[in-house]
């Protein structure tokens, strides 16, 4: 395995890993906004819980889903920003581009699978909450 040493890409790539770290960092910000939207949309879920006892368990099944939801995109805003600041490294120092990149390459990798598994637990709850809303109006 390399150490990534003594590798550097040339000007126009590291134009690219530039222009990659700009998509990073607003894929990032949107995602810490969406975060927060779910944040708030779990608080009315829960405040009808609250106001609607056992009727609405729907929406408090839905609430779990949405602050699950919110910490994952948080979670993943901020792997984005740690992938981030490895791809703008590769144009900002010398000898070292090739050890960024994997760097990148591996929170990259690690954000997808954690997005993959939420994607199922999310969906799971989802499902849950849809069967137990109609199973008690069915």
């Amino acid at each position: 395995m390399s150490d990534g040493k003594g590798y550097e890409f040339s000007a126009e790539h590291d134009a690219l890993f530039a222009a990659l770290g700009g998509a990073l960092g607003r894929a990032s910000l949107g995602l810490a906004a969406l975060a927060l939207l779910f944040v708030a949309l779990s608080a009315e879920a829960w405040h009808s819980l609250w106001f609607n006892g056992p009727v609405g368990a729907f929406f408090g099944v839905l609430a779990l889903a949405g602050v699950v939801l919110a910490m994952v995109l948080g979670h993943t805003a901020w792997s984005l920003s740690r992938a981030r600041r490895s791809v703008l490294a590769v144009g900002q120092t010398t000898g070292h581009d090739v050890g960024h990149v994997l760097d990148a390459m591996r929170t990259l990798r690690d954000t997808l699978r954690r997005l993959e598994a939420a994607a199922v637990a999310v969906t799971a709850l989802v499902v849950i909450a849809y069967l137990a809303h109609h199973g008690r109006h069915g």
